[in-house]
């Protein structure tokens, strides 16, 4: 959001284009070249982790997100140059790249959206320019998914106990994405109600000691400012232990 909000509030680029990755078709020898890593052990452990790098599971988004930088290094490269030949913003994510530029220009595989003229869904948000600002709110597809969750939970047979954490985490997923998009709060007013009535009808209206685990999108956290990624979480002296334990938990 930070990167949104830096290339077009104060660069005026708004024209919003990605490159994406197709991890069906993926091979790890391209971007091995491009690293110039020649571990012959060490490429064939990855090329046999290329099978759990599909569909949406922790499982699947942790391995793109662990070889991504790996696989596509010639792709991010190629990206890159060309990003910096037409002066446009590039922002990378392990499922694809994305670019932001005042004007679109010729590129293999790159499809644009004029920010000011619609709407436009980047990861979990939905973006769009008006009077040369940004506005940005969760994504209609993410809070479907949120409502699904909730619905689905509650009308298993689990626990009371269990159902709330599954519903608190799927609310945290969403607000997630929400707490950095400023225009998202109205949301939060909309769908924070939506989600107590259900909860308290069919869980603290029977389990009323759990009410102080619920978590709450009315008084959850907002943050409205800008931050800039880490260069690099191996080199940077300011990740503590904790950070990388986090980080590294298996259970995430």
């Amino acid at each position: 959001m930070s990167w949104l909000r830096t290339e077009i509030n104060r660069f005026q680029r708004t024209y919003l284009g990605r490159i994406p990755f197709d991890w069906a078709s993926a091979q790890v020898a391209p971007g091995a070249a491009a690293a110039k890593i020649t571990d012959d052990a060490f490429l064939a452990h990855a090329e046999a982790l290329l099978g759990h790098a599909l569909g949406d599971t922790l499982r699947a988004n942790f391995t793109r997100y662990v070889l991504g930088g790996l696989v596509w290094r010639a792709d991010a490269e190629l990206a890159l140059a060309v990003a910096r030949e037409h002066q446009a913003g590039l922002m990378w994510h392990e499922d694809g790249l994305w670019l932001l530029a005042r004007k679109p220009f010729a590129a293999d595989g790159v499809v644009w959206a004029d920010l000011r003229e619609g709407t436009a869904d980047i990861l979990q948000w939905s973006v769009k320019v008006a009077e040369g600002k940004l506005q940005a709110w969760v994504s209609e597809p993410t809070v479907q998914r949120l409502k699904e969750s909730v619905r689905g939970t509650l009308a298993s047979d689990v626990s009371p106990e269990h159902k709330l954490r599954q519903v608190n985490a799927a609310v945290k997923t969403c607000h997630h994405w929400a707490q950095y998009a400023f225009d998202a709060r109205q949301q939060a007013t909309e769908l924070g109600p939506w989600v107590w009535r259900r909860v308290s009808r069919h869980i603290l209206q029977h389990s009323p000691k759990l009410r102080g685990q619920y978590f709450d999108l009315k008084t959850a956290q907002w943050d409205a400012r800008l931050h800039f990624g880490r260069s690099s979480y191996l080199l940077d002296r300011a990740v503590t232990d904790q950070d990388w334990l986090n980080i590294w938990n298996p259970r995430r």
